[in-house]
């Protein structure tokens, strides 16, 4: 994790330096991206529980309930396309069991991959699980739930 990594979560940086800074990255990032890149820069990821996911060929999806009690809640299904796994492999996010209810996404960042127009989004689980994915494009469909649970 370049911005959100241990370092973040221990305090040992400004977190609003960085989160500000974070913040820039994803405005530049958003200028010159597709309306789903777009769409995906936006969606606020923290605490999301995976109901379900998938790897087949170059393409990986998952479905995952994201939001509060503030804003409501919906699940969202997000298909990265050309997709690869980085930090882990298909069998480490079997054994690590994405679905598990009490494995939650505590933090998600983008970034653009060097030398070209490739995008990588990288994600840290409670309790102690990151990964990423290397992708070109996404597509994304949300429906409103009632809550967490549903």
């Amino acid at each position: 994790m370049r911005w959100f990594g241990p370092e973040f979560d221990s305090g040992d940086v400004d977190q609003d330096a960085v989160i500000a800074d974070y913040r820039r990255h994803v405005a530049q990032l958003g200028a010159r991206a597709s309306d789903s890149i777009g769409e995906l820069l936006h969606t606020h990821l923290h605490d999301a529980r995976v109901r379900q996911w998938a790897m087949d060929g170059t393409v990986f999806t998952w479905s995952l309930v994201i939001g509060d009690l503030e804003r409501g809640y919906e699940q969202v299904t997000i298909e990265y396309r050309d997709a690869t796994l980085r930090s882990a492999t298909t069998a480490e996010l079997i054994d690590f069991d994405l679905c598990d209810p009490e494995h939650e996404l505590v933090s998600d960042e983008i970034d653009a991959v060097a030398g070209g127009p490739r995008l990588e989004q990288r994600f840290a689980f409670w309790p102690g699980f990151t990964f990423a994915i290397e992708f070109s494009d996404v597509g994304m469909a949300r429906e409103p739930i009632r809550d967490r649970s549903a």
